[in-house]
């Protein structure tokens, strides 16, 4: 009887400890978060027949993400990824035109380094930085059910992160992650019959998000 106690005991051990994701494997990772953003300010050009400095407030948004990578070792992964975002937005141009309702979203690729942190249990703590790619950045402004849209794309920036992982299992991870990106001096046109633009926008959000992460 000891020795059947010792060998649960033990069992129960190796569990606890391995269900950390081992080194060598591939992972992806789709999460859904919280955005928020800083209000802005930025020159604009022949919008609404008008020219001059617009004010950009920024309200809560949501991100929603799939990241696919690699673990090198317990302490090292690589990630690339695609995420989608939009924050509501009010926009007052130049004092004289405001547009109430409106986003400011973006498609953006990322290249991600993960750094973890060895525990002896289920919890692993993990920081990181990467590249991001704007393959579109757009505001959209809107008023009594006409919408005028801008667009971007094409620049580049940085991210920084920090997070931590529950091992549910050997395969299973549910991740969560405190984020921040940036993309500066972005320039946005008009779409189709939309005339003029915005000039030097910052794109600046910060996450908390909420990630499931399955090892291979």
């Amino acid at each position: 009887m000891k020795n059947k106690k010792l060998l649960l005991i033990a069992a129960v051990g190796i569990f606890s400890t391995n269900t950390v994701a081992a080194e060598d494997t591939w992972f992806v990772r789709p999460y859904i978060g919280m955005s928020q953003m800083s209000d802005l300010s930025s020159d604009f050009t022949d919008i609404d027949s008008i020219s001059g400095t617009a004010d950009i407030n920024l309200n809560g948004g949501f991100t929603a993400g799939l990241g696919i990578g690699y673990r090198y070792n317990e302490h090292l992964a690589a990630e690339f990824g695609w995420e989608y975002r939009s924050n509501d937005s009010e926009v007052n141009l130049a004092n004289t035109s405001t547009f109430k309702d409106g986003n400011y979203a973006s498609n953006v690729f990322y290249i991600n380094g993960h750094y973890f942190f060895v525990t002896s249990g289920k919890w692993q703590p993990y920081v990181g930085a990467g590249l991001s790619w704007a393959q579109e950045i757009d505001i959209d402004l809107e008023r009594d059910g006409v919408e005028q849209s801008y667009s971007g794309d094409g620049e580049s920036g940085f991210q920084i992160f920090a997070g931590l992982n529950y091992a549910l299992s050997n395969n299973w991870e549910i991740q969560s992650e405190l984020r921040y990106g940036s993309i500066s001096d972005i320039n946005l046109s008009g779409e189709a019959n939309d005339s003029g633009g915005f000039q030097s926008l910052d794109y600046q959000p910060t996450t908390l998000q909420l990630g499931l992460v399955y090892n291979f």
